[in-house]
């Protein structure tokens, strides 16, 4: 099962990375290859990034989860009812990847995500 998280994470991961470098290559790269110095470079950039973390966070919440997870048949459930987890628990749950590298480790070592506790969701496989 963790292998198919990690899979749906890292699907997730490079649509986010995509959805990141597509407007920093037209909003920033493109400008500058072209010799054209872009004056709001670093708005530019950020820009770019901010983008790239509202996908992040707004990922989960369509009823059927991320790309990611459609993609290997996974859904987030509430973890005391078992049913369907609800809007804002699919947006909570997503709130501290912007902690990184942190939520990243705590899964390896515990398999499950600080957002889940937090939201107190699971994420199971679709029948």
């Amino acid at each position: 099962m963790n292998g198919k998280r990690i899979g749906a994470f890292f699907i997730d991961f490079i649509i986010t990375a995509m959805i990141m470098n597509i407007p920093f290559w037209i909003l920033v790269m493109y400008p500058t290859i072209s010799g054209h110095q872009p004056a709001d470079i670093i708005v530019k950039t950020l820009l770019s990034m901010l983008i790239a973390f509202l996908y992040l966070i707004f990922r989960d919440l369509p009823k059927k989860g991320s790309i990611g997870k459609r993609i290997l048949k996974l859904k987030i459930i509430d973890g005391d009812t078992k049913e369907n987890a609800s809007v804002g628990q699919r947006f909570v749950r997503n709130i501290p990847l912007l902690l990184n590298w942190i939520e990243i480790i705590v899964f390896i070592a515990t398999g499950k995500r600080i957002g889940d506790r937090i939201a107190k969701t699971d994420v199971v496989e679709r029948l």
